[in-house]
């Protein structure tokens, strides 16, 4: 068999394309986000993340509800780089680590944990009134994967019928 990756894996076989509407991963990969999926969660989990923080804004000050509905519309859009940025650092790999994991409420889980555990180098959890600002990462991470379950695709092979 040959190393160089642009033969075929039985050499004396005719490459042959696969059907437009086979499987196009590996075998083992159960389930699978596009590109599509991965943007949508930025924006769900961006769209969390500042809600998470204006929401009680809102309740604490109502007289002001116009002005903070405004701050939070500008640095939810200002916010999509960063979040950006770090969302396909962070959430791209985790989601080819978790291809093989068909439950998706794993996949929830995973993402909930890794949006506190990339606050842990920074002190997110060095005393409980820093809590907040991991929890509101791993909670629009969670919901951001959470908003993108209808928008995965499935390999229904060897599940029982």
């Amino acid at each position: 068999m040959s190393q160089e990756p642009w033969t075929d894996e039985d050499e004396s076989a005719l490459a042959t394309k696969r059907p437009s509407g086979g499987w196009r991963y590996g075998p083992k990969d159960r389930v699978v986000l596009s590109g599509k999926g991965l943007v949508v969660g930025i924006v769900v989990a961006d769209a969390v993340f500042f809600l998470f923080w204006a929401i009680p804004s809102w309740s604490l000050n109502p007289n002001h509800a116009s002005y903070t509905l405004a701050m939070t519309a500008t640095a939810m859009v200002i916010g999509l780089i960063p979040i950006g940025v770090v969302g396909t650092a962070v959430g791209w790999p985790l989601g080819v680590a978790l291809r093989s994991v068909r439950n998706q409420w794993l996949h929830v889980a995973a993402f909930f944990a890794a949006g506190a555990i990339i606050c842990v180098p920074f002190g997110g959890f060095w005393s409980p009134s820093a809590w907040a600002f991991p929890l509101s990462i791993a909670v629009a991470a969670g919901v951001g994967r959470l908003a993108v379950w209808k928008l995965v695709r499935i390999n229904h092979a060897g599940e029982p019928k």
